[in-house]
């Protein structure tokens, strides 16, 4: 009897670990190849994921791109951005051809291009789903006009098939999961961006390369359109999310909190109040210290009222001065006046359903480039904002493939 997916998945996360550590070993001795260097993709998806050293020892490497398209890519395009890093002087770096050859250069370096291997502070993939789909496409870059039929590395990165199915999938992201993290800072993190086809056992797998206690977020994305999959007579529910999954390196990573703009609803029913000399909304917070004595909280007495409050003495009567504490009426408890023009928004949650898509109703059309698995800007903008600090170093190992 066959095995099932569950009963293979440690082999392959083993196969997967020793493959990664035949590149990182064959890295410290082999001649490094700059990023310029044409390499070979196979078309075969699972077989792709080679041995790097093999790779380097072949003597003549075949030439399977479009005419005059390398495999890889270096150089800057400024209409991206001019962001530097001091570890990376170049900015928006496009690279051309199969992740795992790309990262291992990456990892190696060169007399001319430093190793990246612990300097990249954010990866975010939008791997394969394992859809069974075939996103083929014309891919346009730079200077360079691809012809219309699908070159070997078009028909390796559009191409959502597998030759074992599920477990060749695995197969295939384990090595590639494993270098990503090796070129993570310490401080980095990772989103991991699947859907309902693989999602459950891409989260097993990254449990495995980065360790459960590193798992952070299941982050959820409401795409706006359910891809044509829940039409009249379907015998399913439509399916409008995907699934991102966030893992850090470290326990000290890097995460600026981001905020949602409130709601007109829920400004009417907590910012309610409205001063007349300004027309500033305002709250009137709580001013008492939760927990009491056991959380250390200072005992006295404000306007008549004795509690236990948040603030100091010194600091309470700092708020009374510039009429930041209301009481309401003699007796009753003070609070404390807190303006929404001061206030950030609401903290974003792990249901993200506030970003436009690029399909259905309300799609942002300007940025459509009709195709199927495309993101939003704002989705990667949040992304970046939140797990990426002022000039740091972001890579996306899969490129919407």
């Amino acid at each position: 009897m066959p095995k099932s997916l569950l009963e293979q998945l440690p082999e392959i996360v083993a196969n997967g670990r020793r493959q990664a550590e035949r590149i990182l070993e064959s890295l410290e001795t082999r001649q490094r190849v700059r990023l310029q260097t044409r390499e070979v993709v196979l078309p075969a998806k699972d077989t792709a994921a080679q041995d790097w050293v093999t790779q380097q020892q072949r003597s003549a490497q075949q030439e399977v791109f479009a005419p005059g398209q390398g495999s890889l890519l270096a150089s800057p395009q400024a209409s991206l951005g001019a962001a530097t890093n001091a570890q990376a002087p170049w900015a928006n770096r496009l690279i051309y051809g199969d992740n795992l050859l790309a990262m291992a250069a990456l990892l190696a370096g060169d007399e001319d291009q430093p190793s990246l291997r612990g300097k990249v502070d954010l990866i975010y993939i939008d791997p394969p789903f394992d859809s069974k789909a075939d996103y083929r496409t014309k891919v346009v870059l730079p200077g360079v006009e691809l012809e219309q039929k699908p070159s070997v590395i078009e028909q390796f990165a559009y191409s959502d098939t597998w030759s074992d199915g599920t477990a060749s999938y695995l197969a295939m992201i384990t090595p590639r999961l494993i270098l990503m993290r090796e070129l993570l800072a310490d401080t980095g993190s990772i989103y991991v961006h699947l859907d309902w086809h693989v999602g459950h056992y891409v989260k097993l797998v990254l449990d495995e390369v980065f360790a459960k206690d590193q798992f952070i977020n299941q982050l959820i994305w409401k795409r706006g359109h359910a891809h044509n999959d829940s039409k009249q007579g379907s015998a399913h529910f439509g399916r409008l999310h995907d699934t991102i999954f966030l893992y850090s390196k470290s326990q000290q990573y890097f995460f600026a909190q981001q905020f949602t703009p409130y709601t007109q609803e829920y400004k009417d029913t907590y910012y309610k109040n409205i001063e007349s000399e300004t027309g500033r909304r305002y709250w009137l917070d709580n001013l008492q210290g939760p927990g009491g004595a056991t959380k250390g909280n200072p005992y006295y007495e404000v306007m008549g009222v004795s509690r236990y409050w948040r603030y100091s003495k010194e600091k309470m009567s700092q708020l009374i001065d510039a009429g930041r504490v209301i009481q309401t009426k003699p007796g009753t408890v003070p609070k404390y006046k807190r303006y929404l023009d001061e206030m950030p928004g609401k903290p974003t949650q792990d249901i993200w359903d506030d970003l436009k898509s690029l399909g259905g109703l309300g799609a942002i059309v300007a940025e459509r480039i009709d195709y199927d698995t495309q993101k939003p800007e704002s989705l990667l903008e949040r992304i970046i904002r939140a797990s990426c600090p002022e000039g740091g170093i972001v890579a996306d190992f899969n490129g919407g493939s």
